[in-house]
């Protein structure tokens, strides 16, 4: 059995392989209200049948008020344990550890959602506009991002994993791109990491000990070495691991990719990271393949692989590889079928 199958502990957590399902918002499938929807179970259900050794839960919004979407799942009110549960139980049910990512997406919550957006310091570039929010404000979305952590643990969660990648709020206090703050919250990288740091502190107090504190994080905010530094910090505040993606925005680190390194500048933005800390890290991006994802475990340049893509489009991807039989191999539709509504997806209709 190749090292891909090899159990690998997150703290006390045994994941059975090193295949991750990486968080995906499935648009459309959420209820009414933001409930967690038949569809949603099923889904989940049919990926922890598909045998990948731990799934992220797509990004679960900690406020109503910063959604990424109308229909995002919610987290911010204990009505929301009982159907969240029901995602925990199928993943368990079928063998497959389950944490839940947990989100607030700040100056990309769109118009539609609040016409009163809100991030780390006042923005207004094309698009996208924020005022900068008041200090009760930071409290409170600290308070509500504690409060989702507690209710994801009662719902069965073996974690949570923080959104802090991808543009989202904690991203827009990372950078200082966009972070302009003068109080405690901005100025320093050790300012800009504070808001993040306080919650993780906080939930970490409040959670059992055995309750998996995960963040989502860039490789480039802003640049690869201060995101080494960014990760040697979780690490020293008691994060359990580190998913490594893109920061407040692409832009690319300046480090050149090794010819034979079997990913992208992503990826491999996750494998310098990993040579710094002793936190399982977990690469994330165009992963698609059998042998990418050997070739990065083999070789030991990261924990787990995360495959996204290729596991909406074949929900028995890990089964197959497993087993030595094909795959239905991802189409690489442009867009992504998934980004508008995955029922559409041509592998799944």
């Amino acid at each position: 059995m190749s090292k891909l199958f090899a159990p690998q502990k997150i703290k006390h957590l045994e994941i059975k392989n090193r295949i991750v399902l990486p968080p995906m918002v499935c648009f459309t499938f959420a209820g009414e209200n933001n409930f967690v929807s038949e569809k949603n179970i099923k889904h989940y259900e049919s990926l922890a049948k598909g045998g990948s050794g731990l799934i992220i839960v797509e990004a679960t919004c900690v406020n109503q008020n910063g959604r990424l979407s109308e229909g995002q799942l919610g987290i911010w009110d204990d009505k929301y344990i009982e159907g969240l549960s029901k995602l925990a139980e199928v993943c368990h049910e079928n063998g497959t550890k389950v944490v839940l990512q947990i989100h607030h997406a700040g100056i990309k919550t769109p118009k539609s959602v609040n016409g009163d957006t809100i991030s780390s310091s006042d923005f207004n570039e094309g698009t996208l506009s924020a005022r900068a929010m008041t200090m009760d404000e930071l409290r409170a979305i600290q308070e509500d991002f504690v409060n989702a952590a507690l209710r994801a643990e009662r719902a069965g969660f073996d974690g949570v994993e923080l959104h802090g990648a991808h543009g989202y709020l904690m991203t827009q206090f990372f950078s200082a791109k966009i972070n302009k703050r003068i109080d405690a919250y901005g100025g320093s990288l050790e300012n800009r990491l504070r808001f993040t740091m306080e919650i993780t502190e906080c939930i970490r107090k409040k959670v059992n000990e055995n309750f998996i504190i995960g963040i989502r994080m860039g490789c480039n905010e802003s640049d690869l070495k201060t995101s080494i530094d960014i990760a040697k910090r979780f690490e020293a505040i008691g994060i359990d691991y580190l998913h490594v993606s893109t920061g407040f925005d692409n832009t690319p680190i300046t480090e050149e990719v090794p010819e034979d390194f079997p990913g992208n500048w992503i990826v491999y933005g996750a494998a310098k990271i990993k040579e710094e800390v002793n936190i399982p890290v977990i690469a994330v991006n165009a992963i698609k393949t059998q042998e990418q994802a050997q070739a990065l475990i083999a070789h030991n340049l990261v924990d787990f692989v995360a495959i996204g893509r290729a596991q909406l489009a074949d929900y028995n991807f890990v089964n197959h590889i497993k087993e030595g039989s094909a795959v239905v191999e991802c189409l690489g539709c442009k867009p992504c079928r998934w980004f508008k509504n995955g029922a559409y997806c041509p592998r799944h209709v």
